[in-house]
């Protein structure tokens, strides 16, 4: 529900990515698992911006790069304009540091 009414979603959780059946890769959350499937198939009529910080968001398969489903992809399909994804497994250690960095460099003034 929350994403549904939301333009920006951070989640910042364990992720697992499923090769084999792609629409089953998911997000770890408290209660549940959050599948692929499960937000392709919501309506997110205000998704904006989408900052994925769990492992493995944007790896794809290696014998066919170009024709990739995984959880990056679903979110742009779901209506995100914007995602932004891992490529490798995130350390607990270093996530703080990285999200840090991240968020002061997108919300910094511009200089005109």
């Amino acid at each position: 529900e929350a994403l549904q009414q939301s333009t920006q979603v951070h989640l910042a959780c364990h992720g697992k990515q499923d090769p084999v059946q792609p629409y089953h890769s998911h997000f770890v959350m408290k209660d549940e698992h959050l599948t692929l499937l499960d937000i392709m198939e919501r309506d997110i009529p205000h998704a904006e911006f989408a900052f994925l910080f769990a492992c493995h968001t944007v790896i794809g398969d290696e014998k066919t790069p170009d024709e990739v489903i995984h959880p990056a992809t679903g979110l742009q399909f779901s209506g995100f304009k914007s995602v932004v994804g891992t490529l490798w497994e995130v350390v607990d250690s270093v996530a703080k540091h990285v999200v840090e960095a991240f968020y002061q460099c997108m919300f910094k003034p511009s200089k005109e």
